[in-house]
């Protein structure tokens, strides 16, 4: 009984955490962008069955009723984003993510600002803190560059200039 819940309390908190982390995996090339996505979609789904099996192996009813109830709050944001990544997905225009801006700070850390097309109007952004690059394939996770502390070098891929920003002055 406890080694079932240890099991579903890690599931449920690593598919929480990745509700707001997202992954960190990034793919330049849109077919491997979309093999990778549809994998990672699968793993998802999978993983969400094997919590709903594991829930109904449990022995009380309390324990039984709010596993359930958890797994289906995390189950509605991620069926909204399948939909969603799907249509993406499946259109014959897929979006990728193209760099903006890129800062760098004296030990050599890199944050990226992107931005896509995902539709006519619709335009996303998001700043990611590059923890490896592979020329192809990424690794970074999600941050907001509006938080960077002290002095960074900015350049501006679309205006080819680099600018030096000490970042504690501007708060």
């Amino acid at each position: 009984m406890n080694k079932k819940l240890i099991f579903i309390f890690i599931g449920l908190a690593f598919l929480a955490i990745a509700l707001f982390v997202g992954t960190p995996f990034e793919f330049l090339n849109v077919t491997a962008d979309k093999i990778a996505t549809f994998t990672i979609m699968i793993l998802f789904f999978l993983l969400f069955i094997v919590l709903f099996l594991q829930i109904r192996r449990l022995d009380k009813k309390i324990f039984k009723h709010t596993a359930t109830g958890l797994l289906i709050v995390l189950a509605i944001p991620y069926l909204f984003i399948a939909i969603w990544t799907t249509l993406l997905i499946a259109s014959n225009y897929h979006p990728m993510w193209q760099n903006v801006k890129v800062y760098t700070n004296y030990k050599g850390e890199r944050v990226i600002s992107q931005w896509r097309e995902t539709s006519g109007s619709i335009y996303d952004y998001r700043d990611r803190k590059i923890l490896a690059d592979f020329g192809e394939f990424r690794i970074s996770f999600d941050c907001n560059a509006n938080n960077l502390k002290g002095i960074w070098t900015v350049y501006d891929i679309n205006n080819n200039t680099t600018t030096i920003i000490n970042f504690d002055d501007n708060k």
